[in-house]
């Protein structure tokens, strides 16, 4: 009896120790799956020193984007301007993420997706030699957002995170490319000067306004402050501020339907009108505007400072010369601007 006494105070003891260890394994696990990790933990690789990134979707959709000066661009097709704001914070976010662990055992990689991720960010620096390559999966519902899978391609460590680089790339194939004929990376302040040249061309001219002797408790606005002047050879007139402003936002917002090759001159072939914009700190664009092509209904428009050769329905592009008398009217809503960014919302190179 004193014997099976002993053997069971024994049993008891090892299943004591055992559920101790459990315990405390459990804690330690539930403490290292609740502990932020880094995705990338190389601090040496931040954004600046990011020249090019590859968005891989699968073995066959793959893009190349490459950073010039403050730009990105797309080289495959025709060295589009790419929205630099959402790459750039692609590469903060990719880069500076950090995740929970959901696995290091190869045999879960599946379950995460990470057999097939649906984004592959392959990273370069500016001279070309490689800095890593991050795969994610996703994305998954979170209580904040989307969220995603993540890990650095070929190792066995996959993080939770909580953000979805995914969702920033987008849908459209090739993602992120900027359709506005004016691209808005490049950057450009208020314009204080538009000049057509060619037949039946113009300048507009923005000038401080008078101010009256007494002013209200408001600030004035811009129409208050400016005005704009139309200038015809000798004649000059007083412009309709609506009428300008309506120019000036449709020159913001139109957009191309395509891009060519930029080594074709936008007046091969036919006469060219050219546009130049001025902004208050001195910053030119220039785009020079050739015929209608009568295949295709397009205008081709060469943006000479983003160096694009652009497609622009001639609905369209007509507008971006509009002649002088458009400013010395009031113009009726919708303005014939309006109506011919209508025609623009499928508009995408």
């Amino acid at each position: 009896m004193r014997r099976i006494l002993l053997v069971l105070a024994a049993c008891l003891a090892l299943l004591a120790i055992t559920d101790g260890w459990l315990r405390q394994h459990q804690a330690e696990q539930l403490r290292l799956d609740a502990t932020l990790m880094p995705l990338v933990a190389d601090s040496q690789i931040v954004p600046e020193r990011v020249g090019r990134m590859d968005l891989k979707f699968d073995a066959d959709l793959a893009y190349a984007f490459v950073r010039e000066g403050d730009l990105w661009r797309f080289p495959a097709y025709h060295n589009a301007v790419a929205h630099a704001d959402r790459l750039e914070r692609l590469l903060q976010l990719t880069l500076s993420s950090q995740g929970t662990l959901y696995t290091s055992d190869p045999a879960l990689h599946s379950s995460a997706g990470m057999t097939q991720p649906t984004l592959q960010i392959d990273l370069y620096d500016r001279g070309g030699a490689p800095l890593t390559q991050l795969q994610f999966a996703g994305p998954l519902p979170g209580p904040a957002g989307t969220e995603s899978y993540a890990r650095i391609a070929g190792t066995d460590t996959v993080l939770h995170l909580h953000a979805d680089p995914i969702s920033v790339v987008g849908r459209g194939r090739p993602p992120m490319l900027d359709p506005h004929l004016l691209p808005r990376s490049l950057s450009l302040g208020a314009l204080v000067e538009i000049e057509v040249e060619g037949e039946g061309g113009w300048r507009l001219q923005r000038v401080a306004a008078l101010r009256p002797e007494t002013t209200g408790p408001m600030p004035p606005t811009a129409d208050q402050r400016y005005r704009w002047l139309l200038h015809r050879g000798t004649r000059i007139d007083s412009c309709r501020s609506g009428s300008v402003a309506a120019y000036l936002g449709f020159l913001r917002k139109v957009r191309v339907d395509g891009l060519t090759s930029t080594r074709q001159p936008a007046s091969e072939g036919s006469a060219s009108t050219r546009l130049r914009l001025t902004d208050e700190e001195g910053v030119v664009d220039e785009l020079r505007v050739a015929g209608a092509d009568p295949t295709t209904g397009s205008t081709l428009v060469h943006n000479q400072r983003a160096a694009i050769q652009a497609l622009v329905a001639a609905r369209r592009a007509v507008w971006l010369t509009p002649p002088a008398s458009t400013f010395l009217d009031s113009l009726i809503a919708p303005t014939p601007f309006d109506r011919a960014l209508q025609d623009d919302a499928g508009a995408t190179p």
